[in-house]
């Protein structure tokens, strides 16, 4: 029984010499904690008395765009931005979370939307799926997710919109309907935002005349957004319906293949392209416009 004495606080011991780094590198989340070595982020981890990780698998980083990739490799500050994005500065576990909880980043000034789908039982951190939550470390938690978090969240649905180049005529619309005003409210809102594609799609006749009638434009704009909540790819199940700003409802198909990305589409409309977070919300790009029905 001494024996077991002394050896217990000797095994408490070199459990808490276990940093954030220490659990990440024992996850095998080698890529994270290579470009923290890059960024030279690695010291201000281990110095913190208290922080959260949300750290992507290898797998994440791999499957990023390859101009984003090499973006990352090549622009330091641009690498450190990313990277502070996915640190808290306080200690956080899954258990104590609520759905559309913002919390606070190394950035201070934009946070992370974490969600909490019942449908689909999955959480998710601005939309990346939490797949190992609640791993602890001597000076806080690493949960591991399954993508990298950007873009990140700089403003509101309204001014993303202006800032994604497939979304050019669709900012023209909202700026000619002053629709702007809504996705620029505090939400939380899910915007199912039409590409250049999709008003491409439309007969040009169809097209004219939804120009020419602002009340229309409103109504149609509307019928794409989904207020109360957020909803990413991993919280939405097959046939589940959403009631939009407009009234109407929006059908979800949902096609779930293991080890693959969720195909999903919203009516007839595929969400296509990254999903862009917004300080209230998301945007989702989707292939076709979306028509209340009459």
């Amino acid at each position: 029984m001494r024996y077991l004495l002394v050896l217990l606080p000797l095994c408490w011991l070199v459990g808490a010499q276990n940093d954030v780094v220490d659990v990440m590198n024992n996850l095998g989340l080698r890529t994270t904690v290579q470009l923290l070595g890059v960024a030279n982020l690695i010291p201000v981890l281990q110095a913190r008395e208290s922080c959260t990780v949300f750290a992507p698998t290898d797998e994440a980083f791999s499957n990023l765009p390859t101009d984003l990739k090499q973006q990352l490799l090549s622009s330091k500050m641009f690498l450190i931005e990313v990277l502070l994005f996915h640190v808290s500065p306080n200690t956080t576990m899954s258990t104590d979370w609520k759905n559309n909880q913002l919390v606070m980043t190394l950035l201070e000034t934009i946070s992370i939307r974490i969600n909490k789908y019942p449908s689909t039982v999955a959480m998710t951190a601005d939309g990346g799926v939490i797949s190992n939550p609640d791993n602890k470390a001597s000076n806080g938690v690493v949960h591991v997710i399954d993508q990298v978090l950007y873009p990140l969240p700089f403003d509101t649905i309204a001014n993303e919109v202006g800032m994604v180049g497939q979304l050019y005529e669709l900012s023209k619309v909202i700026e000619k309907t002053g629709f702007g005003k809504i996705l620029s409210d505090d939400g939380p809102l899910t915007f199912f935002a039409p590409t250049d594609d999709a008003f491409q799609k439309l007969p040009n006749a169809t097209l004219q005349n939804l120009l020419k009638n602002v009340t229309a434009l409103e109504d149609v704009l509307s019928y794409h957004v989904v207020r109360g909540g957020v909803y990413y790819k991993a919280g939405l199940s097959n046939g589940e319906e959403l009631t939009t700003l407009q009234t109407g409802t929006l059908e979800c198909h949902v096609n779930r293949t293991s080890g693959s990305e969720p195909q999903v589409k919203i009516n007839n409309a595929k969400i296509v392209g990254l999903v862009v977070p917004a300080l209230n919300g998301a945007v989702h790009m989707i292939d076709t416009i979306l028509f209340p029905p009459k």
